[in-house]
């Protein structure tokens, strides 16, 4: 079995401009992950390597079935049903490995997310496929199905390929990463380094700052070279005039014999040879240069400090409830500048809780220096973003944008359309810039990595470690690379049937 791409160029009808041009990667036995930033093209090198896409150009040679694990699952195909119930012992396995019983085949619409994903991924595996891809097949998921689809990923032998940001995820399965990268008018780039993704992500850095030193570096060798070549001419030229026999008495031969004699034993010549080398080795690196892309520092991070300074916040001890559901939540105080992070199974009352205490701070007058953001927007918070933005002034509008860009976004592209066009998480970024107009400094966050890319989410993490101290923060998020980056305190939220608690570690 192999996969393979040789010289692949592809663009969309009408854009003018190449996502891919002349790419080649080779697709072993394994995992291989890829990663970055919205655009660079990954759902389009995935589609052209799973033959949903025809490249332009170039050609890709595949030996083996492939099966594509979308996003979105669309429910089972009848030739699903047919191999899942086969009564084949590796599908037996693959049930035990996903928890996937009988029952829950039966009633496949009314399953949560994870087991949706677990049933797809069920699916796929049970047709025995020499190439598996999958798109982002932990989003939304929690640790418990994380790690049961890591199970039987590992039981996998044939050619994998994930795209994935879920750092965890994807470190637990492979130690090959392609980072994608992607510039605004050009076809993007591929670094295929042999680590996993976190690493991956740390050697790409390491690899532009290596080159932005090495650039710098020879910018300042040929300021240097053209700095001593102008100096050896100054002085060259002065000597020049010291040697003049302009201004001396015609009949003061013995004066013109002396600059004679000086004329004949200076060092003029080898003053011009030290410049001309100089110069020469000026050129010699600005051609140098002139082969080198310019590698760009994007400017990240926003200050998240300095606004409105709020107390230690407290809850009382509360019973939150959902349908049949309840959540004890014990009274609790927060200091200011806590970042806090709120764990769980997936249904076990996280969100409950976090819209409830947003609820309370709002009812109690402290609404106006929070923020929060949720999992996803409704039509009415989607109605005051977008209100929130059309109120501001050209100036004002512009500095959001500029913020937005800070955080991974491509300005550009931002309102082109309608805010409801915009992913999920550029409204969250849009949230967050529209919040320090108002300077708030207590953020309730709702698995604010989701829907965001490997760029955005590093962005997010430096922001929020290095320039959020001040902040006080609450974040619900399964992606636990991004929680230790960003909070000190853990809350685990536990769940026995209809009853659950908080509780504080």
């Amino acid at each position: 079995m192999f996969l393979q791409l040789d010289n692949i160029s592809f663009s969309y009808p009408g854009t003018g401009i190449p996502v891919f041009s002349d790419l080649s990667l080779t697709f072993m036995t394994g995992w291989t992950v890829i990663a970055g930033a919205n655009g660079t093209g990954k759902s389009t090198l995935i589609s052209i390597a799973a033959g949903l896409l025809e490249p332009d150009s170039g050609s890709v040679k595949r030996e083996g079935d492939v099966i594509l694990c979308s996003q979105v699952f669309d429910g089972l195909s009848p030739a699903d049903w047919s191999d899942i119930f086969s009564g084949d012992n590796h599908v037996g396995m693959l049930k035990s490995m996903l928890a996937i019983t009988d029952e829950m085949i039966e009633r496949e619409e009314s399953l949560s997310g994870g087991e949706k994903k677990r049933l797809q991924l069920l699916a796929a595996l049970s047709h025995s496929p020499e190439i598996l891809i999958l798109d982002e097949p932990t989003n939304h998921l929690d640790a418990y199905s994380r790690d049961l689809i890591i199970k039987a990923l590992r039981s996998f032998d044939g050619i994998g390929i994930i795209v994935s940001h879920d750092r965890t995820f994807a470190s637990s399965l492979s130690e090959r990463t392609l980072l994608l990268e992607r510039g605004t008018d050009e076809a993007a780039t591929v670094e295929d380094i042999p680590l996993t993704l976190a690493a991956a992500l740390e050697e790409s850095r390491r690899r532009k700052q290596e080159k932005r030193n090495t650039y710098s570096s020879i910018l300042s060798s040929i300021s240097d070279e053209n700095m001593i070549a102008r100096s050896i001419r100054e002085r060259s030229l002065e000597k020049q005039k010291n040697l003049s026999k302009r201004g001396i008495d015609r009949k003061d031969h013995d004066a013109k014999a002396r600059i004679d004699g000086a004329r004949l034993t200076s060092k003029d010549a080898s003053l011009d040879g030290a410049m001309r080398n100089h110069i020469s080795r000026s050129v010699q690196l600005e051609e140098k240069l002139a082969g080198m892309k310019k590698p760009l520092l994007r400017k990240e991070g926003l200050s998240l400090t300095g606004g409105n300074y709020v107390p230690s916040i407290s809850f009382p001890e509360s019973v939150l409830h959902s349908g049949d559901y309840s959540l004890i939540v014990p009274s609790f105080s927060i200091k200011p500048g806590s970042h806090i992070a709120l764990t769980g199974r997936n249904g076990s009352g996280k969100t409950l809780f976090l819209k409830n205490f947003h609820e309370y701070l709002s009812e109690h007058g402290k609404g106006q220096y929070v923020l929060y953001i949720p999992q996803e927007f409704s039509e009415e918070e989607l109605c005051s973003l977008s209100d929130a933005f059309m109120s501001l002034e050209d100036d004002e509008k512009g500095l959001v944008l500029s913020d937005m860009y800070r955080m991974g976004s491509n300005p550009s592209a931002l309102f082109t359309e309608e805010l409801s066009k915009l992913s999920p998480g550029e409204l969250k970024k849009l949230a967050i810039a529209l919040s320090r107009r108002n300077e708030c400094t207590v953020l309730l966050m709702d698995e604010p990595t989701n829907h965001l890319d490997i760029v955005s989410m590093g962005i997010l993490e430096k922001m929020f470690r290095e320039d959020g101290k001040d902040l006080t923060m609450i974040i619900v998020s399964h992606d636990e690379s991004f929680l230790a980056a960003c909070t000190d305190i853990s809350w685990v939220v536990e769940r026995d049937g209809n009853e659950g608690k908080i509780r504080f570690l």
